[in-house]
């Protein structure tokens, strides 16, 4: 996915997420915050759960617990769970989907857990505290915000005092100008960038492709027995082979190989094997992928901060949309732009519904094209302990749920590869 700039400041360079730990994320609810205190390696404190589970009111069935996990996504970490607690994944709740390659915490909810299992749980990525138990359980609609601190490192040839004024300019044009609010790179699967590709197959309703996509294109980044497993789905669609050997650290293709070797043609229902918000995620990618571009056209042709003829303004903020089934057209050159992405991309808003399965039905929204920032600060500046003779610098700042930290990183680095 491409990027484009908004601010002028020359950028540091250097790289994130070298550790997990170089990338810490924290939630902030309406009316809670979490912060991490345990990853990677600090111990526990013991919790007494006979007492937890005594004091239990009636009606109270949801448990409510800081999750604390090191280098999982968010579901990785929730399918851990459940398999250990023997707790369907529908009876956990989430606010929001925490970046895998971090160290994150997030409030999450447990329906009916029990007291044995619970009180047994283990996995050395995960660290769980703060119980107590609730009328409801953690949804969507509760989280608000996201604060990160982030390092950045493999800075070369810039003194402490030069990173210094780089980072603070940079913040300064932020802090004016707003950011572009881009949907950020794991919106598109990370490295194999391969959600919107897939979201796209599925809308047109080419179920095949939109799967054997999502099994076999590979990564530069990935292992090389994760490669040769892909490129022999594709060469022999040997699906039960590769549904009891396939590399366990690839995430979600086990339960699509598992469906398809037993029903080697029920594509869709390959793609129903994985869990809903799974499902979502690639629908929603796609929508994501038009919307960057959009941004990316009017930067291009020089309009991106001048509202055009038929945009749709907010209280002064220019909205773009994330088209959908009820979407149309804007009118004036907005509208004219919009009628060339379609036609670029050979879609219409008709294939945004599908009537045999609702998960793959957009209605469509609109979201704003700059963002402020909060509580932009840089924390400290080092010599980078990891490699030598380079400098590494940690800032903090806090988006609004929806928002990606890598794109204010970017504006920071200007430089394409910052992973």
């Amino acid at each position: 996915m491409d990027y484009r700039y908004v601010t002028d400041t020359k950028g540091l360079g250097g790289r994130i997420k070298q550790l997990p730990q170089d990338f810490i994320v924290e939630e902030i609810g309406l009316d809670y915050e979490t912060s991490v205190k345990y990853l990677p390696d600090k111990k526990i404190e013991t919790i007494d759960w006979e007492k937890i589970f005594e004091n239990k009111e009636e009606g109270k069935d949801h448990l409510i617990l800081d999750m604390e996990k090191h280098n999982l996504s968010t579901m990785q970490a929730i399918s851990q769970m459940s398999r250990f607690l023997r707790l369907s994944k529908y009876r956990f709740g989430y606010a929001g989907l925490k970046d895998k390659r971090s160290i994150s915490s997030q409030k999450i909810s447990l329906y009916n857990p029990e007291l044995e299992r619970l009180s047994k749980f283990y996995f050395k990525d995960i660290k769980t505290y703060n119980p107590f138990w609730s009328f409801k359980k953690i949804d969507i609609g509760d989280l608000k915000e996201n604060r990160f601190i982030i390092t950045i490192r493999q800075i070369e040839g810039l003194s402490k005092e030069e990173i210094k004024e780089i980072i603070e300019t940079n913040f300064l044009e932020i802090n004016q100008k707003g950011l572009i609010n881009y949907f950020g790179e794991q919106r598109f699967g990370g490295a194999r960038e391969v959600t919107a590709k897939v979201g796209k197959h599925l809308i047109l309703k080419e179920y095949k492709k939109a799967i054997m996509l999502y099994l076999t294109s590979p990564s530069p980044y990935e292992d090389q027995d994760l490669k040769n497993a892909r490129e022999d789905i594709l060469k022999t669609n040997d699906f039960k082979k590769w549904a009891s050997s396939f590399p366990s650290k690839s995430g979600f293709e086990v339960p699509i190989l598992n469906h398809l070797a037993n029903n080697p043609e029920d594509y869709l229902g390959a793609f129903k094997s994985l869990s809903k918000s799974m499902q979502y995620l690639f629908i929603h990618a796609y929508q994501s992928y038009l919307f960057n571009e959009i941004i990316n056209y009017r930067i291009d042709k020089g309009l991106f901060l001048k509202p055009l003829d038929g945009d749709y303004v907010i209280n002064g903020v220019l909205h773009l949309p994330l088209f959908g089934y009820d979407s149309k057209f804007l009118d004036g050159r907005a509208g004219e732009i919009e009628k060339e992405i379609f036609k670029r991309e050979g879609i219409d808003f008709r294939h945004f519904f599908n009537k045999d399965y609702s998960v793959l039905s957009c209605k469509g929204d609109f979201r704003p094209v700059i963002t402020f920032p909060k509580e932009l600060k840089l924390i400290s500046i080092e010599e980078d302990n990891l490699n030598i003779g380079q400098m590494k610098a940690t800032i903090s700042f806090v988006l609004d749920k929806g928002q990606y930290a890598t794109v204010l990183i970017r504006e920071l680095i200007k430089k394409e590869n910052i992973g």
